[in-house]
């Protein structure tokens, strides 16, 4: 493995995404055990924190 240089924004983006990603498999895996999916939008929960 070598040096790479990237600007911080690519690191924010992959982090972001990466994040995105495992909550797929998670929700994924607990549909494929029977449970019902739920929603892991971030807009969607703050507008359930403001009912």
């Amino acid at each position: 493995m070598g040096t790479i240089h990237v600007p911080y924004s690519e690191i924010v983006q992959h982090v972001v995404n990466h994040g995105t990603y495992h909550r797929g498999n998670i929700s994924a895996m607990l549909r494929q055990l029977g449970h019902a999916g739920a929603s892991h939008d971030y807009i969607y929960f703050l507008f359930e924190q403001n009912r």
